[in-house]
């Protein structure tokens, strides 16, 4: 293949005709086509300007020879790899940790619990950097799972005690607010995974 059917191949790819291509170049039409027929060449400034357009260098306009493309380096994309799957390990630990704080009335270790899941979302977005690539379906899955219970258990017992007549016996009213809490959770998890089965 030579420069005038690279230069044709390039155009039929973005779908130009002759003309715009000519207009975008500011030629005739007719030079576009020599060039194309191989009648006449386009000068120096012309291919650095359709190099520019159609996003390739010169070397392959001119030689057909295309840059080695730089593959991510191996160790980088494990490492994203390892982050992807600490993630939900550390969103779980921190919601274990912070579930088990507020249940024995210990502030410190419902914050430490907080923080790591925190650590754990942040674990995930930084495997994206490392890795170049979208995290995994089950790792933002997962992710969610973990980070949904904890707010929403604190939402749905808020609203209990607003929206419920509190002159009820205990264990219903604890009924009537665990049934909320599980209801909205599998809605939750359920929009979530269609949301990120469609993010892919």
């Amino acid at each position: 293949m030579n420069t005038a059917q690279r230069l044709q191949q390039l155009r039929k790819e973005k779908g130009m005709s002759q003309e715009e291509l000519a207009e975008r170049l500011g030629v005739s039409r007719q030079a576009v086509s020599k060039w194309e027929s191989g009648q006449s060449s386009p000068d120096v400034e012309k291919i650095v300007a359709a190099s520019e357009l159609f996003a390739v260098t010169t070397d392959w306009l001119l030689k057909g020879v295309r840059p080695a493309e730089e593959p991510a380096p191996a160790r980088r994309k494990l490492a994203g790899r390892i982050l992807f799957a600490a993630s939900p390990a550390m969103v779980a630990a921190g919601l274990f940790l912070a579930h088990t704080g507020r249940q024995e009335l210990r502030p410190f270790a419902a914050c430490a619990g907080f923080a790591a899941q925190a650590v754990g979302l942040a674990l995930y977005f930084i495997g994206q950097t490392l890795a170049g690539e979208k995290g995994p379906f089950w790792a933002a899955w997962l992710d969610l799972a973990g980070v949904v219970p904890l707010p929403l258990y604190s939402l749905t017992a808020r609203a209990a005690i607003v929206l419920l007549d509190t002159e009820m016996p205990w264990e219903t009213f604890k009924a009537l607010r665990g049934a909320a809490f599980w209801l909205m959770y599998l809605a939750l998890l359920a929009a979530g995974f269609f949301l990120l089965r469609k993010r892919k």
